[in-house]
């Protein structure tokens, strides 16, 4: 698995900012994303195919594989396809799953940069994403945004998982 494209990231549930907090993100760039997954192949691969962009500027399309492979981390196969073979991947559709649709903010925070995901079916929770370049580095979280909980490694924060239950749930506390 060496010299495989990894991710490498941490995840949060945060309590959803308001418009208003959105829009006060310094240098925050929003775009739009809906995003499909794919029936599972026999590897296990979590596939799924993604649009990405504004009405304004144009949509990007992508088609992603993603093995787990240890806590935070995942090999990703990535490769940016045009709008026909979009929606010829539409057709293999998991039937188990909904598309995500989400605004996706991403923001430079204390020299690191940061997702954070709006979904369409919360109004209370959104997620917040850093890629790392290991899974220990020191994430400085923002001082402006309510984290609630790391829930790196909890799949029911998957956007495969989500895809399937098309809701955010308030992580367990111990």
């Amino acid at each position: 698995m060496s010299g495989q494209p990894r991710e490498i990231e941490r995840k949060y549930i945060i309590a959803r900012p308001s418009g208003s907090e959105l829009s006060a993100i310094d240098g925050a760039v929003r775009t739009d994303i809906v995003q499909t997954y794919l029936s599972v192949p026999e590897n296990g691969a979590k596939r799924r195919v993604r649009k990405r962009g504004t009405r304004e500027s144009g949509w990007v399309y992508t088609y992603t594989e993603k093995t787990d492979v240890a806590f935070g981390e995942r090999i990703e196969i990535e490769r940016e396809i045009d709008e026909e073979e979009y929606l010829t991947l539409l057709a293999e559709t998991s039937p188990d799953r909904m598309p995500i649709v989400k605004s996706r903010y991403v923001f430079v925070y204390d020299g690191q940069t940061f997702e954070l995901d709006i979904y369409s079916f919360s109004s209370e929770l959104a997620v917040l994403e850093i890629e790392l370049d290991d899974i220990g580095q020191e994430v400085r979280l923002p001082d402006f945004l309510e984290v609630i909980s790391d829930v790196t490694g909890d799949r029911r924060y998957d956007n495969s998982s989500l895809a399937a239950v098309q809701r955010l749930v308030m992580p367990e506390t111990e």
